[in-house]
């Protein structure tokens, strides 16, 4: 061990640091500009022992030691930072579905929306799938998972965003809406519980509890909805 291998050590911990502090940024933002105590542990103890290389008549054997434990909490950091990410993506979109999903979610912009939603939200799951299995055995691996899963997850968030106003409908719009599915829902059982009855010459008073039956389901989901809201 040297002093141009411990040198080449810090150049790249440095270079690796700064490459996350957008995304600590990121996740400082996503999380309503809050830190995490989990991931600013991680940043202490990286500086600590970063701090530590310059202490007077430190050797070199030392300083490796301290570059070695500061990588560590530098790879703890990068798992930390998106794991986190992960937890407020899947939170948000979870959140955001129970809040606004509806039957115009799948015919806005042609059913294009509705494609690249699932799509990408698809991708964003098998990413950081893939990640936690690489974690213990390739880190680099599991870092670029990792990475595809944020990148990706930022694609979701645009996209709920340039659709705001689609997606985010009222709630006397949709109840418009359920209103009017449930309304041809009526009408399509009336008409066959009609049809049958000139085929078949059935009775009036078959066709009457038909029709009667139809308008009670309608009424009951139309009230199941209502109680739902």
């Amino acid at each position: 061990m040297d002093e141009k291998t411990i040198a080449k050590m810090y150049e790249n911990l440095i270079h690796s640091y700064l490459e996350i502090k957008p995304v600590l940024f990121d996740l400082y933002k996503r999380n309503g500009n809050s830190h995490i105590d989990a991931i600013l542990n991680e940043m202490r103890a990286l500086n600590d022992h970063l701090a530590r290389c310059y202490a007077d008549n430190i050797t070199v054997e030392n300083a490796h030691k301290e570059l070695s434990k500061a990588e560590g909490h530098l790879k703890r950091l990068i798992y930390d930072c998106f794991k986190q990410l992960n937890i407020i993506f899947f939170d948000h979109i979870k959140d955001y579905e129970e809040k606004y999903f509806g039957p115009h979610w799948f015919r806005l912009d042609g059913g294009r929306f509705w494609s690249d939603y699932t799509t990408w939200r698809y991708e964003v799951v098998k990413n950081v799938e893939q990640a936690k299995k690489y974690e213990s055995i390739d880190a680099e691996k599991a870092c670029d998972n990792y990475q595809n899963a944020y990148v990706v997850q930022g694609k979701v968030y645009d996209l709920l965003e340039n659709n705001k106003s689609n997606l985010q409908l009222s709630k006397p719009r949709i109840l418009w809406m359920k209103l009017n599915s449930l309304k041809g829902w009526g009408l399509t059982t009336f008409i066959l519980a009609v049809i049958p009855s000139v085929l078949w010459e059935i009775p009036y008073k078959t066709i009457y509890m038909w029709a009667s039956e139809a308008v009670k389901n309608l009424l009951h989901l139309i009230g199941s909805f209502l109680t739902a809201l």
